[in-house]
């Protein structure tokens, strides 16, 4: 270019080269401004707050800022290496990234405010505003992408809490609203209208004084959020009462700020209200029970499922003794007095527990602070949330300390009144049983509820009965006497009478009018009974007593008669020995001896009822006996038929044959005598065991007897015969019961009472008689008896009589000699063992009286006995073979009995027997 201008002048080269030089320092100013730019631009780039990056075609990062790697917590490096779909929270959120970089590349329109959420490297998720543009070459052709994006994770919380707040207020039920200062609304929510009965339009046009009760009312409410205004109270709690649409008073309660502008003045309220109505109705309620719980005097507590006390009321306060504070500091274990109370309570708890059913009753002892205890009645239930999972326990319980006394008290009463025999009742005026014990109803065999629905007059016995009972009453109701006892007899459901001895008092109420009569009843049938019984005994036992001593006299008078008629018997015996039968005194001297057997025959008879006319007591059958009585009175007595009833395997008993004998004769003379026209007479024999309860009234002991029935068919008798029937000499001959002596029957007694029997009649007037004789079983062999010989025995042998009265030692003495014997005598006792003693083997046979003065018959036998055992003796008595008697005989040896008075034949042989065995 010089080359071309060489011929320019040096000054056009200067002015040209000046010319340059300008123009390169203006192109250093422009490149150093261009640099200055672009470093402006990349420092605005780089340090600008939102994500700058650039993208080819296939989605690689050829660029990023600092904010941009800085978004995912990831360093340049990482985040330009990292692929498109891994920039992405989830592969939908990058195909939908990817198919907005396509329609960019398709349109080459720029889409702003694309949201998209991003994964940054610690996995949580930004969301990010971007706008993307395409990036084109020189030739204007799509080289990439160039994307700004902002954080909007912020704003987008903050826009969720605001959405959440709108959506909160607008569909929460408490009224949101805010008012100017002059009291119009200038905000409200949906939950205000609807708490007045309006729509929000209706309530945002609602004259404020119309909102309320009256417009004095309305100014009330203005001057309490005026109050606030002007004493610049930053907050709070109104409660007033609001006037719905429908006309319905509410109670309503806000809770109101005061509104500020940015300078800090007060330009309105902010309130947030309610409907408290319901709300202060339970509250109301809650004060209710509130105040119910903290003054009633039941312990009202809550436990925890550790068995804390969590509640309790001031009951219990009261009811313990600790504090409010310590009894909520107690443990399980500390609220009772020992460890099996606790035990018993924590089990019952967790029972409760278990089946998630209310337990009704528990009582349990509780330890008071001053050591005390205490019965708490309580029952249990379980507290659950509001899942219905158990959270506790609520307990209510009552100090039954003092019921539980009563209620003791109580049952000891009931069980006394229920347990004991006599008869409890109550009745009120008009007679009907209201309350019975068990005994009452029991006595006379109704149900208690059969008992108490029967009528004064189905319990008496009779009409007097009821007559006397209703007197008895009535006097108590009329006189106010404290009590009365009386006697009734009560009808029983069988139709049998118990007497019953009873004690009535009256039942007033409280204010002292009567109202009833309360009865205790016992039952004294069976002590009436045993009275009876035992006047009947006592009847007995006087009858006895005085049988006994009139049989004592008996005895005697018989004893010293047999003597008398020993000495006529003695005599005649004698004499007829030295009489031929052909002489005119001896037809004299047999009738003598005649007329001493019928002596004898009376002094058997008061022997026999002297309980002494035992003479051989040996084993025998008595049915033999009966058929020989029987056949022998049938044969004399035509006009009485004899029926006999005899056991085949009949017991055998101890009995003297010729006594049971006697019985028997007497008993059918005595029923012949009761049958004048002719009759029937029934014998019976049975076997029988009398137990304890049968012979308590016979006077025998219980064991296997022989009963002897004698039955017929006669007039009968009364009582007072029967009560006599037995006594010696008694007769009732206008009757026809007994005649002749006046002691067939009373022998009979003593004859059986002397075998340890027993006899009863049985007898009506008109219905005949029926005599029962019991007799001891003996179950020994019958022993068989041998007809006596009549002949006179004689003999050479010595004997030794013995005898305190002359008389008998005479008379016996001749008839000893006049058997051929040779005779030693002795007048007593003592005298009897000193002749025996001095004359040792001489002497064969002793007859030994057995009644003397000084030592008795008895001792001198044991005496005599002592110098030779072997000693031969007869036992002679005016007396019957009995008592001491039997009882010398029980001893042994050769020892025989004779009753005196005796034939001289008689001696002989009951001599030769003893001296020949």
């Amino acid at each position: 270019m010089i080359m071309k201008n060489d011929k320019k002048t040096k000054g056009q080269l200067i002015e040209e080269l000046a010319a340059l030089r300008s123009e390169l320092e203006k192109l250093k100013e422009e490149v150093c401004s261009f640099r200055m730019s672009e470093e402006r631009y990349r420092d605005f780039v780089e340090n600008a707050a939102d994500g700058c990056a650039e993208y080819d075609l296939k989605g690689r990062c050829t660029f990023c800022n600092k904010a941009t790697y800085s978004l995912i917590g990831s360093t340049r490096a990482e985040y330009i290496q990292r692929p498109h779909r891994d920039r992405f929270a989830t592969a939908e959120e990058a195909d939908r990234v990817l198919a907005v970089f396509r329609e960019i590349y398709r349109t080459g329109m720029t889409a702003d405010l694309i949201v998209v959420d991003m994964l940054c490297k610690d996995g949580s998720v930004k969301t990010l505003e971007c706008s993307i543009s395409l990036i084109r070459d020189a030739q204007g052709n799509p080289v990439g992408f160039r994307n700004i994006a902002r954080d909007l994770t912020e704003r987008k919380k903050m826009e969720a809490e605001r959405e959440r707040h709108r959506t909160f207020i607008d569909n929460i039920s408490d009224g949101c609203y805010e008012f100017d200062l002059q009291g119009d609304i200038i905000f409200c929510n949906e939950g205000l209208p609807a708490i007045f009965g309006y729509s929000r339009d209706e309530f945002l046009k609602l004259d404020r004084f119309r909102r309320h009760v009256s417009r004095e009312y309305g100014k009330y409410v203005f001057r309490l959020y005026d109050e606030m205004y002007r004493n610049n109270i930053p907050s709070k709690i109104l409660e007033y009462k609001i006037l719905r649409r429908d006309g319905e008073i509410r109670d309503y309660e806000a809770s109101v700020s005061l509104i500020r502008d940015p300078a800090g003045k007060v330009t309105g309220y902010r309130g947030i209200g309610r409907d408290i109505t319901e709300r202060k109705k339970i509250e109301q309620e809650k004060e209710r029970y509130r105040e119910f719980f903290e003054n009633i005097e039941d312990v009202c507590a809550e436990y925890d499922l550790k068995g804390k006390c969590t509640f309790c009321n001031q009951a219990a306060v009261r009811a313990l003794g600790y504090s409010l504070e310590e009894l909520l500091h107690l443990s399980h274990h500390e609220r009772y007095p020992n460890r099996e109370e606790a035990d018993k309570i924590f089990n019952t708890v967790h029972e409760t527990y278990v089946k998630a059913l209310p337990v009704n009753v528990v009582v349990a002892n509780i330890l008071c602070k001053d050591g005390k205890i205490k019965a708490m009645e309580s029952s249990l239930s379980l507290i659950r949330d509001g899942s219905g999972m158990p959270t506790g326990f609520r307990s209510i319980g009552r100090d039954v300390t003092e019921r539980l006394k009563i209620e003791r008290e109580r049952e000891r009463y009931r069980d006394f009144v229920e347990s004991i025999e006599d008869a409890c009742a109550e009745f009120d005026l008009r007679g009907r049983c209201t309350f019975c014990n068990e005994a009452a109803h029991r006595m006379v065999r109704y149900s208690r509820r059969e008992y108490m629905q029967l009528r004064h007059h189905q319990r008496y016995a009779s009409p007097e009965e009821i007559e006397q009972v209703f007197k008895t009453f009535n006097g108590i109701y009329r006189t106010g006497i404290p009590a009365r006892i009386y006697t009734a007899s009560l009808l029983c459901k069988d139709g049998g009478t118990k007497a019953v001895e009873s004690i009535v008092t009256l039942i007033r109420d409280a204010k002292g009018n009567p109202v009833g009569f309360r009865n205790i009843g016992r039952d004294v049938t069976m002590r009436e009974k045993m009275e009876e019984e035992q006047e009947r005994l006592r009847e007995q036992l006087n009858q006895a007593r005085k049988m006994e001593a009139i049989g004592t006299l008996a005895g005697g008078v018989a004893h010293d008669f047999n003597n008398l008629l020993m000495g006529i018997q003695g005599y005649t015996s004698l004499m007829l020995l030295d009489t031929d039968p052909r002489h005119s005194h001896y037809s004299q001297l047999k009738a003598i001896e005649s007329h001493v057997r019928s002596g004898a025959d009376l002094t058997r008879q008061l022997l026999g009822y002297a309980r002494g006319g035992r003479y051989e007591v040996k084993p025998v059958n008595l049915n033999k006996i009966v058929d020989k009585s029987a056949d022998m009175f049938g044969r004399t007595k035509k006009e009485i038929v004899m029926e006999r009833d005899l056991a085949e395997d009949l017991w055998i008993v101890d009995a003297d044959r010729g006594q049971m004998g006697q019985v028997l004769l007497n008993l059918f003379v005595n029923a012949w005598h009761a049958m004048p026209g002719g009759g029937e007479i029934y014998i019976k024999t049975r076997n029988v065991v009398l137990e304890r309860s049968h012979v308590r009234s016979l006077d025998i002991q219980p064991g296997p007897y022989v009963k002897l029935t004698v039955k017929d068919t006669g007039v009968g008798m009364d009582e007072i015969t029967r009560e006599r029937l037995f006594e010696p000499f008694f007769t009732t001959k206008e009757m026809g019961v007994v005649r002749g002596t006046g002691l067939e029957l009373a022998s009979v007694y003593g004859i059986i009472k002397g075998h340890k029997g027993a006899i009863n009649v049985q007898s009506e007037k008109g219905k005949g008689a029926t005599f029962n004789i019991y007799l001891p079983a003996s179950f020994k062999d019958v022993v068989r008896q041998d007809e006596p010989q009549k002949a006179t025995l004689q003999g050479r042998e010595t004997i030794l009589l013995v005898d305190d009265e002359k008389s008998i030692m005479d008379v016996v003495g001749e008839m000893i000699k006049g058997l051929g014997y040779r005779l030693m005598t002795a007048e007593n006792g003592e005298n009897a063992v000193d002749v025996y003693r001095a004359n040792p083997g001489r002497i064969d046979l002793v007859i030994m009286d057995m009644i003397m003065p000084g030592l008795g018959g008895g001792a001198a036998i044991d005496a005599i006995r002592a110098e030779n055992p072997d000693a031969r003796i007869i036992l002679c008595s005016g007396y019957s073979l009995n008592g001491e008697a039997q009882d010398i005989l029980k001893r042994g040896g050769v020892i025989s009995f004779m009753q005196k008075p005796f034939e001289l034949a008689d001696l002989s042989q009951k001599i030769r027997g003893v001296l020949d065995k």
